[in-house]
């Protein structure tokens, strides 16, 4: 579902960068009557870019998450049967292997749990940069009105390209608030597996 999210987020950012570009033609043949307008486009591409840029970083995190969840899952099962296992056999030499084993099995899932909660963390950071960017787009919206006022003949367009932009930050924001609750219930599912039983004490292993 966050893959989703940030689909839907780039390609919103895509739209905002060819409204930036639309813009740029117009201010073009307005000449002087949209001079002021033309450092604005600059910045509605550049945030346009930069939200592509992060959204593309965070959906590579997620998939990391992903896959170490997998793998977290995979291990917790590997103990569990290695703790069956261990309750079944009087050997002793086989006993302590199973024990390293378990202990081994333990130890890789604590190291997943440190990885995934700093990825959780390079997530959240990703998402502010997005949304830092974005949040300046109410002063240039109302910036591109302002010139769009001056430019006469030209006046609709750069005011529709300035709807188009406000209505593609709306979106972004929104997207980004949907991520972040995804992020949230990822992480309390992250919770929920450290409180896992530790198969160790169950072995007497230590």
């Amino acid at each position: 579902m966050l893959a989703g999210h940030l689909f839907r987020m780039m390609r919103t950012a895509k739209l905002m960068s060819l409204s930036a570009s639309n813009a740029k033609g117009v201010a073009a043949r307005a000449g002087d009557k949209a001079l002021g307008f033309r450092p604005i486009t600059d910045f509605i591409a550049e945030m346009a870019n930069d939200t592509i840029h992060y959204a593309t970083k965070i959906n590579h995190l997620a998939l990391t998450v992903s896959r170490t969840a997998v793998n977290d899952l995979r291990t917790l099962d590997g103990a569990r049967r290695f703790a069956e296992a261990r309750e079944q056999i009087d050997d002793s030499g086989q006993a302590a292997f199973i024990d390293h084993l378990i202990r081994q099995a333990d130890e890789k899932r604590t190291a997943m749990h440190a990885e995934t909660a700093e990825i959780m963390a390079q997530l959240n950071a990703q998402l502010d940069e997005i949304h830092q960017r974005v949040r300046g787009s109410t002063i240039i919206v109302s910036n591109s009105r302002t010139e769009a006022s001056r430019a006469g003949e030209f006046q609709k367009y750069l005011d529709s390209i300035a709807d188009s932009v406000e209505l593609s930050a709306r979106d972004i924001q929104l997207e980004i608030s949907k991520c972040r609750k995804l992020i949230e219930s990822l992480d309390t599912l992250d919770d929920s597996s450290r409180n896992t039983p530790d198969y160790r004490l169950r072995t007497g292993t230590s």
